[in-house]
């Protein structure tokens, strides 16, 4: 039995089995996707690529790869609190593996199903190294979407769950990169916060998920707003006790993927009744915001901490 042309293959991995887009007037088989936009809605966008050996170890079976490279993709638009439109996929790949590419379809459909993220159409091309990237788009109220530069002083800082698991379970991910259990759940299949992210739109006042490290994201929002974020370590949930050696990674690590808001006092009785209906049950107040030169202050029983990196850069490794 021959096996199936490049074009038939990724037809049968790619072409059905996602949710519908109601908007969407054209998708998957056409040179560009046409969407029917909401009156009164903005558009929010956002890329991510993933490199097999970067950011997923190349012996991962393709359904975790994919379920970890859609999720990824799509916190960010939980972090601007849209609501998902749809997602396009490009894909490099290093041989036309159809065991794999079949099991790579059946982890973003499940996972594009569980998102409710319809998948708009894409690209495939040969490399050297597989890559993911993933382009995501989603609907806001217009000027109401969470930037990282309007965080003001007197505001308090909010972190919606733990920190550290991923980052945590690393090492053992390397070693069986199989693994699909409780404790790997945080690397392959992190919580996306998107109908948390979209009850902020009313009570935040800026926003970012978790991805390079918890440093150095709030570091971010510092920048944009001009700010100094003051953190207070013993406030922060951590996959770890502070009194636990790998504890500081938990700060630094990575990949957690929750989200870090910051939002005015009067809204802190209506947070956590959201976080509560939400099930977030880990959902803290982590610190305050003040004037001054931006910077990220990090206090554990006063003691002002400091880190030799505050979170992960491509290219300082």
């Amino acid at each position: 039995m021959s096996r199936p042309s490049e074009f038939d293959l990724i037809r049968d991995c790619f072409s059905s089995g996602y949710p519908a887009a109601n908007d969407l007037l054209l998708g998957i088989g056409d040179d560009c996707s046409l969407i029917r936009p909401p009156a009164d809605m903005e558009l929010a966008q956002s890329i991510d690529t993933q490199v097999a050996e970067v950011h997923f170890p190349t012996d991962a079976p393709g359904n975790l790869i994919a379920s970890r490279a859609l999720r990824c993709a799509v916190s960010d638009l939980a972090a601007m609190g849209a609501v998902p439109q749809g997602f396009h996929l490009a894909l490099t790949l290093s041989d036309n593996n159809e065991d794999f590419l079949r099991d790579f379809a059946s982890g973003l459909r499940l996972t594009a199903n569980t998102l409710g993220i319809p998948l708009l159409g894409g690209d495939t091309t040969y490399g050297k190294h597989l890559t993911i990237s993933v382009a995501v788009q989603g609907w806001l109220p217009r000027g109401l979407g969470l930037r990282r530069d309007a965080a003001r002083a007197g505001q308090d800082v909010w972190l919606t769950g733990k920190v550290g698991a991923a980052a945590l379970v690393l090492d053992d991910i390397l070693r069986d990169p199989t693994r699909d259990d409780q404790e790997t759940a945080p690397y392959y299949h992190p919580r996306v916060h998107l109908s948390f992210g979209h009850l902020l739109l009313s009570l935040a006042t800026s926003a970012i998920d978790i991805s390079d490290g918890l440093i150095q994201d709030a570091r971010h929002i510092a920048n944009a707003s001009g700010v100094i974020l003051h953190l207070d370590a013993t406030a922060i949930p951590t996959a770890v006790s502070p009194e636990h050696s790998r504890w500081r990674e938990c700060l630094t690590g990575g990949d957690d993927y929750q989200l870090l808001f910051t939002a005015p006092q009067s809204a802190r009785e209506r947070i956590e009744a959201c976080a509560l209906t939400a099930g977030l049950n880990h959902c803290a107040r982590i610190g305050h915001v003040e004037e001054g030169e931006p910077d990220v202050c990090v206090r554990k029983n006063g003691e002002l901490l400091t880190f030799e990196q505050e979170g992960y850069t491509h290219f300082n490794r």
